[in-house]
């Protein structure tokens, strides 16, 4: 039996082009599902934000944390190998800048790092002559490295051996864009005893969230003052007043010194501010009062 005994050859052409038709069909319908649709779902969604990361992420650069390490003593160095420049040298402080000062001072060192505005005072431009409070000299850069700068975010780096700090020296001086002073012969003479002799001791270090565990822990609250009726009646919160003692030295000295320290501290420290208008009777009564509190602790 054959398909020809049921249709004939002009309708058997119009079923073909009309299977035809429907695969046709069938196929456009797949690909506008599946490259158009999703297109168009997504055309009305907002623009994706920066790629972030977050703290411990790969990447992410976070100065404070870095691993423990345990201290040692440097060997000393030949001082000609670090007191003179040289591309190695540079090199080498190119990379610790970068890790270690970057984010405050700037890539090319104009104090515009990612961290500067947030500082009071700003970071040094480095490129500039002016205001350098040891003085752009080697010593001078090399006291402020290990020393830091107080009233300043500039802490101490005395956490890197003697010859990184150097290295450092020689690409900080390199980005002044002005005449760089000579160090005296004293001077020279001093840093080149300090690397014959040794290469100075490295402290252990650990990352800071650590040392907030640690002095979290060490921590004791102080307990509230037990005072007498009349010294109740002066300090206003006992339970803060005993903290700020506790924290503070200044004011075992003598009377005077109490009250020019509680008046100052006042009201933060549980003092009020009247407290400034005691008597010098009334102060000397009280100290002697909190020495005893303090001492039978």
């Amino acid at each position: 039996m054959k398909i020809s005994d049921y249709a004939s050859s002009e309708e058997l052409k119009r079923l073909l082009q009309a299977f035809i038709t429907v695969v046709g069909a069938i196929a456009l319908s797949a690909v506008f599902l599946f490259t158009v649709v999703p297109g168009l779902r997504s055309a009305n969604k907002p623009a994706a934000g920066p790629d972030i990361p977050t703290q411990g992420a790969t990447g992410w650069l976070d100065p404070l944390e870095y691993p423990a390490s345990q201290g040692y003593q440097a060997a000393p160095v030949d001082p000609k190998t670090v007191l003179t420049p040289t591309p190695e040298l540079r090199d080498q402080g190119r990379a610790l800048f970068e890790r270690q000062c970057a984010s405050c001072h700037g890539a090319a060192g104009k104090g515009d790092g990612p961290a500067a505005g947030s500082l009071n005072p700003l970071p040094r431009n480095l490129t500039s002559s002016e205001n350098w409070k040891n003085g752009p000299t080697l010593s001078g850069i090399f006291k402020t490295l290990a020393t830091g700068l107080a009233g300043s975010a500039m802490a101490s780096f005395d956490h890197l051996p003697a010859k990184d700090r150097m290295a450092l020296v020689h690409l900080v001086r390199s980005f002044a864009s002005f005449p760089l002073p000579k160090d005296d012969p004293t001077s020279l003479q001093s840093l080149a005893k300090l690397f014959a002799a040794s290469g100075g001791k490295v402290p252990n270090k650990i990352p800071v969230s650590r040392g907030l565990e640690f002095l979290e822990k060490e921590y004791k609250e102080p307990a509230p003052l037990k005072l007498s009726d009349s010294s109740r009646k002066i300090i206003l919160d006992p339970q803060r007043a005993g903290r700020w003692l506790s924290g503070s030295t200044d004011w075992r000295k003598s009377p005077s010194a109490l009250a020019s320290a509680a008046t100052a501290n006042a009201p933060g420290n549980g003092f009020p501010p009247s407290a400034a208008t005691l008597s010098p009777s009334a102060w000397a009564a009280l100290h002697a009062e909190l020495l005893r509190s303090q001492t039978s602790r």
